[in-house]
């Protein structure tokens, strides 16, 4: 997507060739509504969010109609500046998605600025807007102006992994000023450390505005309506409870539960725990707690234990299982209950059926992070962060390593049959190792001044902050001194740190350590 922001002063006449060369408003008319694009020009691969930037002068309402050029698809908006800030910012969604409602499709980039669908013609049977020209006319009673939307075809140009430092921006990373991949070498990150997996296919910025399917409360492996498949539930207590039972109610708030729900027993537990990392792995399994089954027509499961099963707070408690979807599409209401002696956790969320619930990210685009020798965690995308960005080459998947066990991993994107027509059928993998910080002191000058330099060399990825700590003791006991300086990783792996002490270097006991978040990753080590 390309936009800029250029006021377009004068009215363009859209005739049979396009737009037409503009003409001068009259001095007269300065002074009454006016309206314009910050770019007569926008492009957007089909399936993407097109933002389409407005402004309004003497006005804070107008009409936005979008048309393709052979009419078959037309929209009418009414637009609203709430903030008066002369610019209001229009999300277009060119994915429809065939069982999404039409509330999302055009949004406001700002909560203070109103977008209203008014009229809005029937979207082809391929859930998104055809490639293509589509004329723009923004317009109020006394004026119009023209602009043009173009729809490209998505493209696919690879992927690439990288380390980066926390808190990395998604457009630093893309601009490189972090470790380029290299395909002769394996890419590690040291424990805390971000991983950043950009993978180059357009197209899927419309299906991600979604809430993710592998996020919901109950996440069935695949959605397809009457398969026989896994379920996973994901719920984290706010506060330690000792469970005695488990309830899952697929029939709450009068939800479509599967058919043979009361067919549930034991042999379909798949792994059952509890997840004490965020990694979406089980740490601690509690299947030889589970004592007896009960389950009903209505749609409740109920799991009881044969001895308190402690969940602390902010653990996930984790439970997959197999089970046959319901006939049914779309999202369902599901209920998750874990009763304890003197307290009780109740979750509410959704299990997703159809097309949009098919993959972790939905409509068959499927995202995996799995370790060495394909080890698939339960709880699916946990600590994975997803965001789609144009300007930083797509889908971008950040994987926070500090609650990660050292070893090898692969992140993988797959795009199946069952995504719209519209989307590339890619799969792309993209591996890293992650690894115990690291640190060398390769220069820790003392001397007779009082200036202490501090230089080291470490794994971590550059930009990252640490904190180098000095403890200077004088031999006799009389002076103590404790110096901390904030360091960067810069992009070869150094650190440099200087310090200055009361007295000369050589009269003190001088012990340097390195810590990042709170934690030592080296030292204390003598200089000398």
């Amino acid at each position: 997507m390309k936009t800029r922001f250029a006021l377009v002063a004068a009215a363009l006449l859209v005739g049979l060739a396009g737009i037409a060369a503009p003409f001068a408003a009259p001095a007269a008319a300065q002074s009454g509504p006016a309206v314009g694009f910050g770019d007569a020009q926008t492009t957007v691969a089909q399936g993407d969010v097109a933002t389409i930037d407005l402004q309004l002068r003497n006005t804070d309402q107008a009409t936005l109609r979008i048309r393709s050029a052979d009419q078959k698809y037309q929209a009418t908006l009414r637009v609203r500046d709430g903030d008066n800030d002369g610019m209001i910012r229009v999300r277009a969604n060119t994915f429809r998605g065939i069982d999404r409602s039409d509330a999302g499709q055009f949004t406001a980039q700002s909560d203070a600025d109103e977008v209203r669908l008014i009229a809005e013609s029937k979207v082809t049977e391929a859930s998104v807007l055809d490639t293509g020209r589509y004329n723009l006319i923004v317009s109020t009673a006394e004026t119009s102006v023209a602009g043009v939307l173009t729809i490209s075809e998505p493209v696919v140009t690879g992927s690439d992994v990288r380390a980066v430092a926390p808190n990395t921006p998604l457009a630093a990373a893309a601009n490189g000023s972090s470790n380029e991949s290299n395909r002769d070498e394996d890419i590690t990150a040291a424990r805390g450390d971000h991983v950043r997996t950009r993978f180059a296919v357009g197209g899927l910025g419309g299906i991600l505005e979604a809430p993710t399917p592998a996020a919901n409360l109950v996440y069935p492996d695949d959605s397809a309506p009457g398969v026989l498949t896994t379920h996973t539930v994901q719920t984290s207590p706010n506060k330690s409870i000792s469970a005695r039972s488990l309830t899952i109610d697929y029939g709450v708030d009068d939800g479509t539960p599967p058919k043979d729900v009361y067919h549930f027993s034991q042999s379909d537990i798949e792994s059952i725990g509890i997840d004490e990392t965020g990694d979406g792995y089980i740490d601690r399994s509690i299947g030889v707690a589970v004592q007896n089954i009960q389950t009903g027509t209505d749609g409740r499961i109920t799991l009881s234990f044969d001895r308190p099963v402690t969940i602390p707070e902010n653990h996930t408690f984790r439970l997959a299982y197999a089970m046959e979807n319901p006939e049914a599409i779309g999202s369902q209401p599901v209920a998750v209950r874990i009763h304890g002696r003197q307290a009780t956790h109740r979750d509410r969320g959704t299990v997703l059926y159809g097309p949009a619930g098919q993959g972790t990210l939905g409509y068959g685009v499927d995202l995996q992070l799995t370790a060495a020798g394909g080890d698939t965690p339960t709880g699916s995308l946990s600590g994975v962060e997803t965001t789609y960005d144009a300007d930083a080459g797509g889908l971008v998947a950040t994987i926070d390593t500090s609650t990660f066990e050292t070893g090898e991993y692969q992140v993988t994107l797959d795009i199946s049959e069952t995504a719209p027509d519209s989307v590339p059928r890619v799969s792309l993998h993209e591996s890293f190792t992650v690894v115990e910080p690291d640190v060398t002191f390769t220069s820790n000058s003392a001397s007779d001044d009082t200036r202490l330099s501090v230089t080291a060399d470490t794994n971590l990825a550059p930009g990252s902050s640490v904190i180098v700590r000095v403890s200077a003791d004088q031999p006799t006991g009389g002076i103590s001194q404790v110096l901390n300086c904030v360091g960067t990783v810069e992009p070869d792996g150094s650190v440099d740190c200087e310090f200055d002490l009361s007295k000369s270097t050589s009269d003190f006991d001088i012990d340097v350590s390195m810590q990042r978040d709170g934690v030592i990753i080296a030292g204390p080590t003598d200089p000398n």
